[in-house]
């Protein structure tokens, strides 16, 4: 039995999704499923502002979220920049998170949206 320094519960799993300890930078995630899924969301992204431009220039298609309607009304061409930033602020913060399942949900609801827009045009 060693009686050593007691060890934290961080330490022990460090290298695995822990939160950094004291002392420790944040590292980038380096699996390959995660960067999957993370281009996989950028690319979703880009379609489904593309996508979107194209279904609202045919008549009698409007946008279902409503919290989209709203930017498109106010920011006219611009309304995918809230959009960018929520997208950015996505990829940041799932890099920090020790689970997988938001940035899942949020490729399931990415690609949703795309063949939602592809079905209308």
């Amino acid at each position: 039995m060693a009686y050593g320094r007691p060890r934290s519960v961080y330490s022990l799993r460090s290298g695995l999704g822990a939160a950094p300890t004291r002392g420790q930078a944040h590292r980038w995630p380096d699996s390959r499923p995660y960067w999957l899924l993370l281009s996989l969301f950028v690319g979703l992204q880009i379609a489904d502002i593309i996508t979107t431009n194209y279904a609202l220039a045919i008549p009698g298609i409007w946008e279902a979220n409503p919290l989209m309607a709203l930017s498109q009304a106010t920011l006219g061409d611009a309304w995918w920049l809230p959009k960018l930033a929520v997208a950015g602020y996505l990829c940041v913060a799932t890099s920090f998170w020790s689970r997988r399942w938001p940035m899942i949900f949020a490729v399931s609801v990415s690609g949703m949206a795309v063949l939602s827009n592809l079905i209308h045009l």
